[in-house]
Order: structure tokens, then sequence, then C-alpha cells
């Protein structure tokens, strides 16, 4: 395998660390999201991805060790960004402060939902996979991770502009 840099790009989730420990305070991004599927995410961005960025629905894109003050409940749906979440601008703006936009390549770990908000933040100017679009469900996703982490082997990734 060559010197690629690898950035990949993991959705955030529910539950967080305050739903079993309200009164716990600020927190390291990378600790707060406790639910199944964002950690087998992060574990195998930390596995296989130079780096990694956290996309929330209320912040945008985190690096794992950005601290978040407390819980929210907000969520992107199918049309993307809405009245709750962290509008498009923002993201763009994120975007290229975070430079992701000069990353080699980008992996986005996340269901359908994700491409077309990814496409909309870099406005179609590049290109990035999605392994794990075109399979069934969240727990067909979660046993594809949980084999990669364990065999070491990365996920097929599918091209998409």
């Amino acid at each position: 395998m060559g010197a690629r840099k690898q950035m990949m790009i993991i959705p955030s989730g529910k539950p967080k660390i305050w739903d079993k420990n309200p009164k716990l305070g600020s927190c390291e991004a990378r600790k707060a999201y406790t639910g199944t599927f964002h950690k087998l995410c992060q574990r195998y961005a930390e596995q296989f991805a130079d780096d990694y960025v956290i996309l929330s629905p209320k912040y945008g894109f985190l690096h794992p060790n950005d601290i978040l003050e407390a819980t929210y409940d907000v969520r992107f749906n199918q049309k993307g960004v809405t009245k709750d979440t962290i509008q498009l601008d923002a993201l763009k703006a994120q975007w290229q402060a975070l430079q992701l936009n000069n990353q080699e390549e980008v992996i986005l770990l996340g269901g359908k939902k994700y491409g077309p908000l990814l496409e909309a933040i870099s406005e179609g100017k590049q290109s990035f996979t999605q392994p794990l679009i075109g399979y069934s469900g969240i727990g067909v996703m979660q046993a594809h991770l949980k084999q990669a982490i364990l065999t070491n082997k990365e996920l097929d990734a599918r091209e998409h502009k």
C-alpha cells in the first residue's frame, strides 16, 4: 500500500455519554458519542485512516479532541440540513477551514443521507468514497465494520462524486 493521505468522516450519533452520566460536564468529542455504530466507525477510522472528523448535526465537523459542553438532540434527515441543524454555509466554511477540500482521499462512513450532504458541502468538486452504501441496514453495516476491524482489511470503497 502506498503512502496515501486518507481522511475519514464518521457520523456522530445517539446515544451520548450524558445519557448515562448527566452530570459529567464537558467531554471530548471522541468520548461523547457512545452508540454501537459510532464506536465501530470510530475504531475503523482509527485503524485505517490518517485522520478523521466526526460530523455532528449540531456542531458540524469535529476533531476527536474538540470539547463538547453538553448533550443535544439534533439529527440530519434525508434532506440533510434542517432549521435545527448546523446550516450549509457553516458546514462549507468548516470544510474550507479544516482544509478537507485539499484531502487526497475522503472516505465517508455512514448511510445514504450523508452523500448528498457532502456533495452539497463540497459543491460537487470533490470525490469521496462511501464503503457502507449498498448494505441493507445498520446491523449489516455494523457487521461489515466489525469484520474489517477484526481482519484488518479495509472495506471495498464505492466511489461517489
